[in-house]
């Protein structure tokens, strides 16, 4: 009895870690369920309850959710979010890049990527698909914004 029970937790945590892999899929119309131009309410539905909204320079609001490893924008007063922003690991591209990853891992996923010079030197960001943008800082992915 005690290892069918032991079985039976195995199988869930496993479903669950592919279940939870599944929902941290980046791509070029999503971050996870989360998509460009929801309100507040699909955000939190998608992503938690936010942290409290900071209000930022050039008109923009900013909500944290999960721990601050997913960032919505939205343009101050506007209800729906301008840009997505995500800074865990966790979440990755169907080809595996995610934050942390090696810049060069990037342009190799997507040959296609446009390389995108950012004011700092050595900062610069490669755009994919004109939606998906890979922020590269110190040779890794720092962001990616959507």
């Amino acid at each position: 009895m005690r290892w069918i029970s032991i079985a039976v937790v195995a199988v869930l945590a496993t479903a669950s870690a592919a279940l939870a892999g599944g929902s941290h899929l980046i791509s070029t119309s999503s971050i996870a369920s989360g998509k460009l131009g929801q309100s507040r309410v699909a955000y939190k539905a998608a992503y938690g309850k936010p942290q409290p909204a900071e209000n930022l320079e050039g008109g923009l609001t900013r909500l944290r959710y999960q721990g601050g490893a997913i960032e919505v924008y939205f343009q101050t007063g506007a209800g729906s979010g301008r840009y997505i922003v995500v800074t865990s690991k966790a979440f990755k591209t169907s080809n595996g890049i995610g934050p942390c990853a090696k810049g060069s891992a990037v342009k190799r996923a997507y040959p296609a990527a446009v390389k995108v010079s950012l004011a700092g030197g050595n900062e610069f960001a490669y755009q994919v698909a004109g939606k998906l943008w890979f922020d590269i800082e110190a040779g890794k992915v720092a962001t990616i914004a959507l």
